[in-house]
């Protein structure tokens, strides 16, 4: 590892002007769990890290009457996993969260961290778009929210400028008669980044039991995370019945792009995707219909 220039600020803008003086030679630092290896593995030699560990306005999980829950940049996931805030509103949230690495990782790994990343192989960004989720994104020219989804552009590249950190996390509380379910697929261990990931969000009519809003969160079988969206348009506005949803399964599967690797290859990645959107709709579908 190559040496570095090290630097702390006390503030956001602080931060920002630390970056954009180094004009892309330098990183920003938070839990450190996937930068520091990329670095001792000589994939990435910043000249400078900015450790924003110290800025406590990107700590925090909040609930506002308007915009839904707020989560921190800073904040870990085990702080995710333990929130009783999230466990009451949100509680998909803290359940994935207790597979995600193991509890050294979860500990010091940020929210921030692993969505900037652009880490196509996680969990966590795939429930969030699920829920439509959007980033707060501070540089020095101003601040820009945008929705989560948008933010991916490929393997590890995202539409963070050089002098950009992403602030906080917005999700908005889900509507009356919401299920949301989360299912992680990993061919090896317990502690493997997951093989697939697919999250459902199903509103529904109570009454006539037909699908109002449907969203479907693909992880780990594309560059980026993503909606499977002409999977959802087949069950929306209608009731959920087998038939529907062996199109949207196939449909799933078709639109993500997964590649052959040590977790399986792509035919056995998208027949874990059309598996999983088979139990991950109906069991959203469910919750969505007692609540």
């Amino acid at each position: 590892m190559k040496d570095f220039e090290y630097l702390e600020p006390a503030t956001v803008p602080e931060a920002c002007a630390l970056l954009k003086r180094a004009a892309g030679e330098a990183r920003v630092f938070a839990g450190g769990t996937q930068l520091t290896i990329v670095m001792k593995q000589g994939l990435l030699q910043p000249r400078t890290l900015v450790n924003i560990k110290k800025i406590a306005e990107l700590r925090g999980i909040n609930l506002d009457s308007a915009q839904g829950l707020i989560i921190g940049g800073l904040v870990t996931h085990r702080e995710i996993e333990t929130s009783e805030l999230l466990r009451e509103k949100l509680s998909v949230l803290c359940d994935l969260e207790r597979e995600v690495a193991n509890i050294r990782v979860r500990n010091m790994a940020t929210v921030g961290g692993n969505l900037a990343s652009g880490e196509p192989l996680t969990d966590l960004p795939c429930v969030l778009i699920s829920l439509d989720s959007k980033v707060k994104i501070t540089g020095c020219a101003g601040e820009r929210e945008i929705p989560l989804d948008e933010m991916f552009v490929d393997y590890y590249q995202t539409v963070l400028a050089e002098d950009e950190i992403l602030t906080r996390v917005v999700v908005p509380l889900p509507p009356a008669h919401t299920g949301v379910d989360y299912i992680r697929f990993s061919s090896s261990s317990v502690v493997d980044k997951p093989c697939v990931g697919v999250a459902a969000r199903v509103s529904v009519d109570p009454q006539s039991r037909i699908c109002r809003t449907v969203r479907i969160g693909l992880g780990c079988v594309a560059p980026t995370p993503m909606r499977a969206r002409e999977a959802e348009k087949i069950i929306e506005g209608k009731e959920l019945v087998s038939e529907e949803l062996e199109r949207a399964a196939s449909s799933a599967a078709g639109e993500c792009t997964p590649l052959s690797d040590l977790r399986g290859s792509e035919h056995y990645k998208r027949e874990i995707v059309r598996a999983l959107v088979k139990r991950a709709v109906p069991q959203a579908y469910e919750k969505a219909m007692i609540r």
